[in-house]
């Protein structure tokens, strides 16, 4: 099912972009009649029920226009939750301002303040000093609540 998720990212993504939302993740889980899509999206602020709801339509509509599946699936379309990893120079640059955890490659762990995020490093300040750090190196990210 993997295949699908290039052509399932190509329809939905102008959808969700358009919505004025960002497309997270996209997994699919399960195989044949019992496939399911579950479709992240966010918003800065945070997502409405409401607009996930109209987001899960449409995005529903549109997979069964295009007709790329074998057989029946499910649909899921929710917001990623607050203590999903950080991935993506875009998750990172969400965050700014916010405390977060980042495991290293190597195994050694910073939690601090992130200052800034490009696709070249982050800058976090931990113990009133502002390190940087690697984005290549980092194995997963995680604000801290």
């Amino acid at each position: 099912m993997e295949e699908f998720l290039p052509k399932i990212e190509e329809i939905i993504a102008p959808i969700v972009e358009n919505s004025g939302c960002e497309l997270v993740d996209i997994v699919i889980a399960g195989v044949g009649n019992s496939t399911v899509f579950r479709i992240f999206v966010d918003n800065n602020g945070g997502i409405t029920i409401d607009k996930i709801a109209k987001l899960s339509s449409r995005i529903s509509q549109a997979l069964d226009s295009e007709n790329i599946f074998p057989h029946k699936y499910f649909l899921e379309v929710s917001s990623p939750g607050l203590d999903r990893p950080l991935r993506t120079v875009r998750d990172f640059k969400r965050t700014i301002s916010e405390d977060v955890r980042i495991v290293l490659d190597d195994g050694k762990t910073y939690e601090g303040k992130l200052l800034d995020a490009n696709s070249e490093y982050l800058i976090i300040l931990c113990d009133s000093i502002e390190k940087e750090i690697p984005f290549k190196n980092i194995a997963v990210g995680k604000i801290v609540y």
